[in-house]
């Protein structure tokens, strides 16, 4: 959990606190069985001093105005991990027919100008490759710099830092990213964190495959390759025999599983996954098989 004083926001005018679960720290968050293998419906309580927006990675949720109380429920069952909570001065904007903008004031015009109207475009082409997008509402959330991480895929709320509102680029291909975990990742998870890369490499896998429809080959050529270069740099230094170069890491006990994500878990399981999608002879039948696999084995 991140208290912040207002001098850490942008707008200095309010405290911010989030959380971020990923990999196993929501267990600091509420007492839970903190693995990716334990999935669960909740609902929670949380009363706020006025003028303090709370959000959470839930289904639904209602505001009782003159008990400042907020009430929220997730009807989908999730891992740990994916439970998320975030509270400041923040206000809100429509930018599709399903998607909402959250941001300090005085973030909110740019994040509307970078976003409006392309979140839903991006939602269309995930549903037309991997089936319905079953959590309702996507909304985006932007942070302040002291977020630890570029982006976060909880369930109807990505968390995202805000200084990627600097690069149409990262913008772009992070929230894809993240999109694409409503599919992999959320509603299908790896059971353990050994298996990152399940999650990771297919989605971005997806990511690319979104990108494609909706930018074009070029884009996501172009995009890939810069990333499979930085792969074969860090290969090159680490060595093809370092354990933390490997498809699927050996977690040792004590070991934090994040510090076991790196760009192998993103890259390496994505090489693996293409080479399988290459072997259906046709994208189109392997978007198929990932189709009918998430409706599958979803939660």
């Amino acid at each position: 959990i991140w208290w912040l004083d207002p001098e850490l926001t942008y707008g200095n005018a309010k405290p911010f606190v989030f959380t971020q679960g990923h990999s196993v720290c929501n267990r600091s968050f509420f007492p839970c069985f903190d693995t990716p293998a334990v999935k669960c419906t909740y609902s929670a309580t949380v009363k706020a001093p006025a003028g303090i927006q709370v959000l959470m990675s839930t289904t639904q949720s209602t505001f009782l105005e003159e008990e400042g109380v907020y009430q929220f429920y997730m009807e989908y069952p999730v891992p740990a991990y994916l439970v998320a909570l975030v509270a400041g001065d923040l206000i809100h904007a429509d930018i599709g027919p399903r998607s909402r903008v959250w941001a300090e004031p005085c973030l909110l015009p740019t994040a509307i100008s970078k976003l409006s109207g392309i979140v839903e475009r991006w939602l269309t082409a995930a549903e037309s490759l991997y089936g319905p997008y079953i959590w309702g509402r996507y909304d985006i959330v932007f942070l302040p710099p002291s977020f630890p991480i570029v982006a976060m895929e909880n369930p109807c709320l990505t968390f995202i830092i805000s200084s990627i509102l600097e690069s149409d680029e990262f913008l772009i291909i992070d929230v894809i990213h993240e999109v694409a975990h409503s599919w992999f990742g959320n509603a299908v998870t790896n059971a353990t964190w050994e298996e990152m890369w399940l999650s990771e490499g297919l989605a971005t896998y997806a990511q690319r495959r979104i990108t494609t429809e909706t930018y074009g080959a070029a884009f996501t050529c172009l995009e890939t390759a810069f990333r499979l270069d930085a792969l074969h740099r860090q290969m090159k230094l680490l060595g093809e025999d370092n354990p933390v170069s490997k498809l699927q890491v050996k977690l040792e006990p004590g070991v934090n599983p994040s510090n076991l994500m790196n760009l192998f878990t993103y890259e390496k399981g994505y090489c693996f996954v293409y080479y399988l999608s290459q072997l259906c002879g046709d994208p189109r039948h392997f978007d198929s098989f990932l189709r009918v696999s998430v409706n599958k084995h979803e939660f």
